[in-house]
């Protein structure tokens, strides 16, 4: 099947008052999403230290190439201040539009200001992206958010300046590309499947997802299959098929899972259980009753005392703590479970959990997975339909923790 398309973006614009500086904010976020190997195109204002001559010196930094294009002239001897450059805007408009032409994943234009509100500076290239469906993203003091608001038609997001916001804006359903971008190719190995679990093989780790209920196996050699390589199969996680997704799943946790992650052991289920506030698990671990006995569990097939899936709409919003199962990136529901449980303390758990910390930008705190320590073994286990239980005897169970 054709894998899914990410929902487009209204184009955000960072609210800031008159003395706040948001060209380090958009700076940084546009440069973390390109060593991530997201497509950013724009421009960022950097301020220079002219000395006497002139106070407000300034530049705008070429995203795509890193060069700089002075857009400020000194006004002479003794002068404090600058005017800006007619042929250094020219210029900046000039690279910004032939980036455009490449459909990056993001512009960035570090502010919306008064050449823009008057039709000039680069407010033909922001409409002319907006028009593309390209995401933009700029920031506007907060005198100017009326004239913003009429010049992109009230269509936007306006955004807190924070990196939170920011990546609240960005959305959870770029999660997946974001851990697709971090999958170099190469070859693979085996992939075997039991009823309930699939392994894949790659270069360096073996990587294991659940298979979804639901998901049609009948007719799909693996063979063929294991003839594509690692990041080919790793792009399967964006379809939506329920098999292929899977596939995709592993594949990512062939290359993210290796066994010689520096990380420490632990067990997902143990990450909140001295929580005082309501805590929610989203799918019925194994023995979840004894680990987490007041936890409050979704299940796609509820138990007696559990809650059906659609109980997440009002169990998940101002939750003390939220343990989800990694199977929901199979079934694409990860996004949205994320968006419901934003601002609560969030636990990804399960052997086909991806060990990576691109993860934490979008809300997850605690990544509880599962390392293959013996390929062999593990794939006699799955032979067995052995449950996770029966897992650890080829590998082990490991914890990666949020840095802040």
């Amino acid at each position: 099947m054709v894998p899914v398309t990410m929902p487009a973006l209204k184009p955000g614009a960072v609210i800031h008052g008159p003395k706040a500086m948001t060209d380090t904010l958009l700076g940084d976020f546009a440069g973390e999403l390109q060593s991530r190997g997201f497509r950013v195109a724009g421009l960022i204002q950097r301020n220079l230290d002219a000395g006497d001559a002139c106070a407000c010196a300034m530049e705008l930094v070429d995203m795509a190439s890193g060069e700089a294009i002075r857009i400020s002239q000194e006004l002479g001897a003794g002068s404090t201040s600058c005017r800006v450059d007619p042929a250094g805007i020219a210029e900046a408009g000039s690279r910004l539009r032939s980036a455009l032409d490449g459909k990056p994943d993001l512009v960035v234009v570090n502010k919306f200001g008064a050449l823009e509100k008057d039709g000039g500076g680069l407010a033909d290239e922001l409409l002319w992206a907006m028009a593309e469906g390209l995401p933009v993203l700029t920031s506007v003091a907060g005198r100017l958010v009326g004239e913003w608001l009429e010049f992109c038609g009230g269509h936007c997001d306006l955004l807190r300046p924070d990196p939170a916001a920011l990546w609240e804006w960005w959305g959870g359903q770029r999660l997946y590309q974001d851990l697709l971008l971090g999958v170099p190719d190469g070859p693979v190995g085996r992939i075997v499947r039991s009823a309930h679990w699939l392994l894949v093989e790659g270069p360096d780790a073996c990587g294991l997802a659940r298979l979804p209920r639901g998901a049609d196996q009948a007719g799909r050699p693996l063979e063929a299959y294991a003839e594509r390589g690692l990041r080919d199969l790793a792009g399967l996680v964006q379809s939506t098929d329920l098999f292929e997704a899977a596939v995709g799943l592993a594949s990512l946790n062939a290359h993210y899972n290796r066994p010689d992650l520096d990380v420490g052991g632990g067990n997902g289920l143990d990450a909140f259980a001295a929580e005082e506030g309501r805590v929610v698990c989203i799918g019925a671990f194994p023995d979840i009753a004894r680990r987490m006995p007041h936890a409050l569990v979704i299940d796609a097939q509820p138990a007696a005392g559990e809650y059906p899936a659609a109980a997440a709409d009002f169990l998940l919003p101002g939750c003390a703590a939220a343990v989800i199962t990694a199977s929901t990136l199979a079934n694409r529901s990860l996004p949205r479970l994320l968006d419901l449980a934003r601002g609560s303390r969030v636990a990804l758990a399960g052997p086909g959990t991806p060990l990576t910390p691109r993860l934490f930008s979008y809300g997850v705190e605690i990544l509880a997975g599962f390392i293959v320590d013996d390929p062999d073994g593990m794939v006699r286990s799955l032979a067995e339909d052995a449950t996770p239980r029966g897992f650890r005897t080829f590998g082990r169970q490991v914890t990666l923790h949020h840095p802040e």
